[in-house]
């Protein structure tokens, strides 16, 4: 029996934050495998062919790029938080120092 249309969202509301050894790349593959689809449906969102998707997440040296990460972001139907977790991990691996303490502060 399927899980249901929602299961992705409730196990989204269950889960913690990712550890801090978890890459962005590692990410999407856990948001892949949750939402029940494969790294070839990245694809037209990133404007390549399939095998280039694969390339991407073999080349761990290089960091994912903007429009990859919002490509993935919008294929997959990220709610905010997972969003913004998924933008946050990937600007640090492209060498982005960005402190969390500014992201939580502020009275705005």
């Amino acid at each position: 029996m399927s899980p249901g249309r929602n299961a992705a969202s409730i196990r989204a509301a269950l889960r913690g934050p990712a550890p801090a050894h978890v890459t962005a790349r590692d990410m999407i593959r856990r948001h892949c495998r949750e939402h029940g689809k494969q790294l070839a449906c990245l694809a037209p969102a990133w404007g390549c062919q399939v095998f280039s998707v694969w390339r991407a997440f073999g080349r761990t040296s290089r960091p994912l790029q903007p429009h990859q990460v919002e490509g993935a972001i919008t294929t997959l139907h990220l709610d905010e938080f997972d969003a913004n977790e998924l933008r946050l991990r990937a600007a640090r691996e492209a060498g982005w120092h960005i402190d969390p303490k500014m992201l939580l502060e502020g009275g705005a």
